[in-house]
């Protein structure tokens, strides 16, 4: 009888899962950063002597395994709160799952391509090479950045304070990198000189000036109150418990918010189309007159032509209505159901989360006390959604979402990481109030001020600060991913030039 532990040391597959494994422990809440530095080189070593067919689906078993356990969270959203039964939910996630995995295959497969047509080892291509799916990873289809190698550095301040400067794929990019190295000195492989010196440059340079720019503790000259209703999903739609939600929110500003110059309720906090519900709008408009603050909150529109959208309000210290700001970038299976003519049975996943509509291109909220970048649930994971409040005016970031749906999985420890990359990248304070956690104060160097623990109701105050820098990333946006494709067209092309010269 064969041994099933030899069985496994034998199956080719087995370094990609490790990897795939080691790619869900660095990312929160686990959060074991440093593993990433190391979590490719089993897949780098089962790719040493397979050819093009395997190097592609080794990378694809290491993506399905990341995957299903970054993203399971999906079957408690669709199933728990979105009415579907397990097993479509099931079939759902696996979708999401193996079209993310195609990424992770086609990465390994351009690498191995690589360097069996153009002689170039893939230490030197698999950097730019990640960049760019990581890039096509967060564009096509509508995008889904989300849980980037380089997220997994949340927790590690001094090293993703270039951002500013970079964005988060540069970070990934020196990941990548060091993984690439590290695995080239076990194989006990020579590596370039030049190459190694420059990466360790860029990681000590990074370094040195993420601890110099963290010496200084930014004040924060105004007060915020973020209120966490702790809602639960199943209630908040419920219309028998709409004046108790309403009442929940109202009651946890009167007691503890005064003092406060913004006050910030979570994505639709207010269950209900604001607009339509006149007795609910006076009620509301009166409690800024209350407190002396600004209250920023979420809620549901609806459009003279009857669309639904995601929005948010602010009012101003005497009730009158600031400006608002609807949802741009919808959540796919979430607020809309795409793929309905291909795929018949997602017509009744529609009927359980209805239909909205986005608003119009991201556009901060001017009031008297400043222009406030509001960001909806998810939408702070695209930064090209950030860089464009900001560069339209907004001086201080205010992320409202519900992570009710995802109970108490990962998920909302996952959502948490990214503000951190968006208040570093576009040097903007972030306040999140999210309806079950985590809320958060987050500073423009990506220090957390102050949060909240998940499924406890909370107010949270601290100082923040209005802001009108503009980063070098802000400016010029994602230009990193271009000169990642200068760099690997350069290597190719000096492949090529060598290939020649050696036919010669």
């Amino acid at each position: 009888m064969s041994d099933p532990i030899q069985s496994i040391k034998k199956s080719p597959f087995s370094p990609a899962i490790l990897s795939g494994v080691l790619l869900v422990l660095i990312q929160p809440p686990v959060s074991l950063s440093f593993l990433a530095f190391f979590a490719f080189i089993p897949l780098f070593y089962s790719l040493e002597k397979a050819g093009l067919r395997e190097s592609f689906f080794r990378g694809w078993v290491t993506g399905v395994v990341s995957f299903l356990g970054l993203l399971y969270w999906v079957i408690v959203a669709v199933h728990k709160y979105g009415g579907i039964n397990i097993y479509l939910s099931f079939l759902i996630l696996m979708l999401l799952v193996v079209y993310m995995a195609v990424y992770t295959g086609c990465f390994t497969l351009v690498v191995s391509y690589c360097e069996k047509r153009f002689s170039l080892p893939f230490y030197i291509t698999a950097p730019p090479v990640w960049v760019l799916v990581e890039y096509l990873r967060g564009t096509l289809l509508t995008g889904f950045p989300w849980s980037y190698l380089s997220h997994s550095q949340y927790n590690f301040l001094p090293f993703i304070q270039v951002i500013s400067f970079t964005g988060a794929y540069f970070i990934s990019f020196l990941i990548v990198a060091v993984n690439g190295l590290l695995f080239m000195l076990l194989k006990r492989k020579r590596v370039s000189f030049v190459y190694a010196g420059i990466i360790c440059a860029l990681l000590a340079l990074s370094l040195t000036y993420g601890f110099i720019k963290l010496r200084t503790l930014e004040p924060g000259p105004l007060k915020a109150a973020i209120v966490q209703g702790n809602i639960t999903q199943d209630m908040k739609w419920d219309e028998a418990f709409k004046l108790k939600i309403i009442n929940t929110y109202y009651q946890a500003t009167m007691d503890s918010t005064k003092g406060s110059n913004l006050v910030v309720w979570p994505e639709t906090a207010m269950p209900l189309i604001f607009d339509q519900e006149e007795h609910v709008r006076r009620y509301i408009r009166a409690l800024p007159s209350l407190t002396g603050s600004y209250l920023l909150f979420g809620t549901i529109s609806r459009d003279t032509m009857g669309k639904f959208r995601n929005s948010a309000y602010v009012l101003g210290p005497h009730g009158h209505e600031e400006g608002g700001y609807s949802k741009t970038h919808l959540v796919p299976f979430g607020e809309y159901t795409p793929l309905r003519a291909y795929l018949p049975f997602l017509e009744r996943l529609s009927v359980q989360i209805g239909e909205f509509f986005p608003g119009q291109s991201p556009a901060p909220i001017r009031t008297g006390m400043g222009n406030i970048g509001v960001l909806i649930c998810y939408e702070g994971v695209f930064p090209g959604i950030t860089n464009e409040e900001v560069r339209r005016g907004a001086q201080v970031l205010v992320n409202i979402t519900n992570d009710a749906w995802y109970d108490r999985t990962s998920a909302p420890y996952q959502h948490f990481a990214f503000y951190i990359f968006r208040a570093i990248e576009s040097d903007r304070w972030v306040l999140r109030s999210a309806n079950t956690g985590i809320s958060a104060i987050i500073d423009s160097s990506g220090r957390v001020r102050g949060k909240t623990a998940i499924f406890q109701p909370a107010v949270l105050t601290g100082g923040f600060a209005l802001k009108d820098t503009t980063t070098f990333y802000v400016r010029h946006g994602d230009y990193f991913v271009f000169v990642m494709l200068l760099l690997l067209a350069g290597a190719i092309t000096t492949g090529l030039l060598k290939q020649r010269r050696n036919q010669r």
